[in-house]
């Protein structure tokens, strides 16, 4: 072998290495939960190393964290593409809900997240300071929906905007 044909070493990429250790963490924690989770598993099924997983998130708990904060913006992003303020407000209603029936379909691993977190009572989830920021934004999307729908005639009750949203991910789920 001559020195052109040798491979180069790999070289250290570390947004390739947090979402490679990102997508391990996801499964791991969604079957185990936080507590029975192994740091151990996730370096073994990653090119990485526990050290590695403790130096860019600090913690077991640091991971996970990550990992809710992570799995609750791909939702709220999927539903931000929607354009759902370009839709009547009954078509918006049923994309969203359709979207929402969707995602949680196709992630499996975001309804076992989310019902770990409710069994602990959102403990993790409410020290994200983002997760307030990353939810309005569907809180605020039902609200247009359901003000155009009233100045439109389609949507005639009252209703609790939280209490819809929380019908809807349970529908979801």
């Amino acid at each position: 072998m001559t020195e052109s044909s040798e491979k180069a070493p790999r070289r250290p990429d570390a947004e390739r290495t947090k979402r490679d250790i990102m997508r391990v963490a996801i499964t791991e924690f969604a079957e185990n939960g936080l507590a029975g989770a192994r740091v151990d598993a996730i370096a073994a099924n990653t090119q990485s190393t526990k050290r590695m997983i403790y130096y860019y998130f600090g913690s077991k708990e640091g991971l996970y964290l990550t990992v809710l904060e992570g799995a609750y913006r791909d939702i709220r992003s999927s539903e931000a593409d929607l354009a759902l303020h370009r839709l009547s407000p009954v078509e918006a209603m049923r994309r969203l809900v359709e979207a929402s029936v969707d995602h949680h379909d196709n992630n499996p691993d975001f309804v076992r997240l989310v019902c770990s977190e409710n069994i602990h009572h959102g403990r993790y989830v409410k020290q994200l300071p983002t997760i307030r920021g990353l939810n309005v934004s569907v809180i605020d999307a039902l609200r247009d929906i359901v003000a155009r729908g009233r100045d439109e005639g389609v949507f005639t009750r009252e209703v609790n905007i939280l209490d819809l949203h929380l019908l809807i991910s349970a529908v979801a789920f």
